[in-house]
């Protein structure tokens, strides 16, 4: 337990450096004067990989640095949006894992949760523009760059959970950073595996 929790705090601190640097240096500028980015994918990894609390950390606080670097005035916009979508995703995640049972359907209901979190994510973006700039259509400039942005992060991430399956090769590895229902698992086939060699384990 204290190797796994130190395992999920340091790879929260490495989740937040990669979101600022893809957010900071992973960027195609817009006419709007902001820049289209790869930050999402980095937290709807995170969210799959560490769960809910370490992808609001590493949204929030990657983004919130990122911001402090380039353009302050949103920073503390992005540390609220981006946080929530973490936090958001993760929990969408980690109930989508822990009830569903096909193992098919798991990437396309992953999928739509986090394209849900980027859809929210450029929503609360419009949001804040709007009470930013004063107008509407100042905020709906960016819209269309921040939904292209998501969806490209949901693309990269689903390729990257379900198709490379990379929580996988992190297991095999030796680092267990999934979701409390995949530790679970883990602690039950031990058990059940201790349970068929004759040996017991009180509780």
């Amino acid at each position: 337990m204290g190797r796994n929790l130190t395992l999920k705090i340091t790879f929260s601190a490495v989740a937040a450096a990669l979101t600022f640097v893809a957010t900071v240096f992973i960027q195609v500028p817009s006419v709007d004067g902001g820049y289209t980015n790869l930050s999402d994918a980095i937290i709807f990894l995170t969210a799959a990989l560490l769960g809910p609390v370490p992808a609001m950390l590493a949204g929030g606080l990657g983004t919130f640095f990122a911001d402090l670097y380039v353009y302050p005035a949103t920073m503390f916009y992005s540390l609220v949006i981006h946080g929530l979508e973490g936090l958001f995703c993760g929990l969408l995640l980690k109930l989508i894992h822990s009830k569903c049972r096909n193992s098919k359907l798991e990437p396309l209901l992953g999928g739509a949760a986090m394209a849900l979190c980027g859809l929210f994510m450029a929503g609360m973006y419009f949001l804040a523009k709007w009470l930013f700039y004063g107008t509407w259509a100042s905020a709906l400039v960016s819209l269309p760059r921040n939904l292209i942005q998501a969806g490209l992060s949901v693309v990269l991430a689903v390729v990257a959970v379900y198709i490379v399956k990379l929580p996988s090769l992190l297991k095999k590895q030796g680092v267990n950073v999934g979701t409390d229902k995949t530790a679970a698992e883990d602690v039950s086939s031990q058990n059940g595996e201790i349970s068929s060699t004759g040996n017991t384990h009180g509780q």
